[in-house]
């Protein structure tokens, strides 16, 4: 019998082998998507899950980078996890955090490679630098001009109760190389930090937690010129109009910049504080704040930097944490999409539970776009607020920008950490409606993605996914790591009792639970048990993939721009009507994406041909548009994308 059956599945493997053969000699690797699965529509998007790592490459990816070489970096540090021994009656005791000053623990970052789906360990810099932690878990990260990958700040220390120091270190990822290096130190800890790109290829950072005090926020600023590579500190405190000297209306506090600020630049090089973020629970700022900033820089001819602010428009909604934001492509205007309002306290709704947290917390649905001077008349801006815009409330989302100038929102939950929302949303440009966008739901992704997961835009069109954290796991000092454990009044956290669908125990199976993600329940909890970590990762084809005709392919384009020159390019499959963009390669962590960007290129000409010579132009602003590498994506009269070219934009 059990030959009989291996013998099918060779039949079987050999007819799927030819099967895809037959697919690559019609279409070409270039055009192999994967299928649907039976029942689903491909106009709603295809998933496809990775092969699972081997045990050695497994890790969770809290930060997330695409590199001008098509890889994927991810960095993840000590990652989300508490330190598991046993007392010497075999009891198991969970201790809060994980030793950060040891090699092993922080020793976690890898490369994906897309075209292969394979995973691959990497050096990780090292625990002690300049005799101080160099954990890069809660780091801030982004792509310089050329490519290379500025890493802020980090953990500095884990402290009980939830409570954490922030990292002074500088370290640099050489793309080309693979290798690490260090830039030094900052003047004070930075664990959540921003950093947002200027038009000389600068890079400004904001907020983060202090080195030598638990859960405080810096209240300054560091500007790091890569040319000089110095970094210049601001303190914030003294600054007029600064959020840290700007007085609330409705509460006897001031403002802040809390940690993980959404910020971005607008087109007369301003910076837009939207006030939204990524904080965390025991930081002591007002969740009562409404206020929006502008923020310029000022360089003289000595290279010496000064700030100054104004306090924008006023939000409809609070502060909320652990939302997304985006610059709508092509565009200045700002979105902010979904979040926490009223905590910063990622439990909230843990098990469903919203009890014990200040009234009117909750998970938001909304958008809120802030439109820039250009378009609404007002010397700041204004916001617009559109309730109930997502058809459920979300935490924890992605909004990752498309060639075809729509937005997909994936991964999250309707709480933080619990309750995944499956679904992504299609958001499409729509000048009709409130928002700018209509919305469509596609098809479920197979794996959950709370807290701590990631979405690229690949080179191939496709999104990357990856990630997520239902809460802490555990690490023996062996570097075993568990991920089947719930949190625990008693003893902190704790090996949970699983049972199956229908309430009979079932003992926990890694390979099982990635084969039937939904087949595990922890006592007490009608929602499927969620591991604390997500190993596997999967790819979503957007529905663009699958429009009908031929998929355009770039045979020639220049490998470096510059701003506001003209340029050609050379398609096969291009068509008469068709567009031409460029978007920012990725940096994700915290739901937020600090690189992408959509540029459109203004077509001039076009010749068709076996060979289609495309003329266009480049853009002028290197405010919005800021130096660095960018993914050329040609897409055709049905806005179906080539493969990418990776471009240099130079300053």
């Amino acid at each position: 019998m059990l030959a009989k059956k291996s013998q099918n599945k060779i039949i079987v493997s050999v007819f799927v082998a030819f099967i895809l053969a037959v697919a690559l000699t019609i279409c070409g690797w270039e055009n192999a998507i994967a299928a649907p699965k039976a029942g689903l529509k491909k106009e709603m998007g295809v998933w496809e899950t990775i092969p699972m790592p081997p045990l050695e490459n497994r890790m969770q990816s809290v930060h997330t980078l695409l590199l001008p070489n098509g890889k994927v970096l991810s960095l993840s540090g000590s990652s989300f996890r508490t330190t598991l021994v046993k007392d010497e009656n075999g009891n198991n005791n969970f201790i809060e955090g994980v030793d950060v000053k040891d090699d092993n623990v922080i020793n976690n970052s890898s490369l994906f490679n897309p075209t292969t789906e394979k995973f691959e360990r990497i050096s990780t810099p090292p625990a002690i630098q300049y005799g101080e932690t160099n954990d890069l878990f809660c780091s801030g990260h982004l792509q310089l001009a050329d490519g290379n990958v500025l890493v802020i700040g980090g953990t500095g220390r884990y402290y009980p109760g939830g409570a954490f120091t922030g990292s002074r270190q500088v370290n640099l990822y050489n793309w080309q190389t693979g290798k690490w290096s260090t830039l030094g130190q900052l003047k004070q800890g930075r664990w959540y930090p921003s950093l947002i790109p200027l038009a000389d290829g600068k890079i400004v950072i904001f907020s983060g937690l202090k080195l030598d005090a638990p859960n405080q926020i810096n209240p300054s600023l560091e500007i790091y010129d890569p040319k000089t590579q110095k970094f210049h500190y601001i303190d914030l405190t003294k600054i007029k109009n600064s959020p840290f000297n700007t007085k609330l209306n409705d509460v006897d506090s001031y403002d802040s910049i809390d940690l993980y600020p959404r910020v971005f630049p607008i087109s007369d090089g301003r910076l837009l504080i939207t006030g939204d973020d990524g904080g965390i629970a025991g930081v002591l700022v007002s969740q009562a704040s409404k206020n929006s900033y502008l923020m310029s820089i000022k360089e003289n001819g000595e290279g010496n930097f000064s700030v100054s602010f104004e306090v924008g428009p006023i939000k409809e909604e609070t502060s909320k944490a652990y939302g997304t934001a985006l610059q709508v492509p092509n565009s200045e205007d700002v979105l902010l999409l979904g979040g926490l309002i009223g905590t910063n306290d990622i439990n909230f709704g843990r098990g469903g539970n919203t009890k014990g947290f200040p009234a009117g917390s909750r998970v938001a649905s909304s958008l809120q776009r802030w439109i820039s001077p250009a378009k609404s008349g007002e010397k700041n801006g204004k916001w617009e607020y559109i309730d109930k815009f997502l058809s459920k409330p979300r935490a924890n989302l992605e909004a990752v920008i498309l060639p075809t100038q729509e937005v997909l929102v994936i991964n999250g939950g309707e709480y933080p950490e619990y309750k995944p929302v499956y679904e992504p949303v299609l958001m499409t440009p729509n000048s009709q409606v409130a928002g700018g966008y209509s919305t469509k739901i596609l098809n479920s992704a197979k794996l959950p993605r709370l807290y701590h997961n990631g979405a690229v835009l690949l080179p191939d069109a496709r999104v990357l996914v990856i990630g997520g954290n239902a809460n802490r796991a555990a690490r023996e000092k062996d570097g075993t790591v568990h991920v089947n454990i719930v949190r625990d009044s008693q003893t902190y956290y704790k090996f949970p009792q699983l049972t199956d669908k229908s309430g009979q125990a079932k003992e926990f199976n890694l390979e099982e639970y990635y084969q039937s993600p939904q087949s595990y329940f922890a006592q007490g909890d009608t929602e499927p048990f969620v591991p604390a970590e997500i190993w596997q990762a999967e790819i979503f084809s957007p529905p663009y993939l699958f429009k009908p005709g031929l998929r355009p392919k770039i045979l020639k384009a220049p490998e470096q721009l510059k701003y506001g020159q003209s340029g050609t390019i050379s398609v096969k499959n291009a068509t008469e009507k068709g567009s031409l963009v460029l978007v920012k390669l990725g940096s994700v962590t915290h739901s937020f994406d600090y690189g992408q960007r959509l540029a459109d290129l203004a077509i001039a000409n076009v010749a068709l041909g076996e060979e289609s010579a495309i003329d266009f132009q480049v853009p002028t602003n290197a405010n919005l548009y800021p130096p660095g590498y960018y993914m050329m994506f040609y897409l055709n009269d049905v806005s179906k994308p080539s493969h990418a070219k990776m471009i240099k934009l130079a300053a």
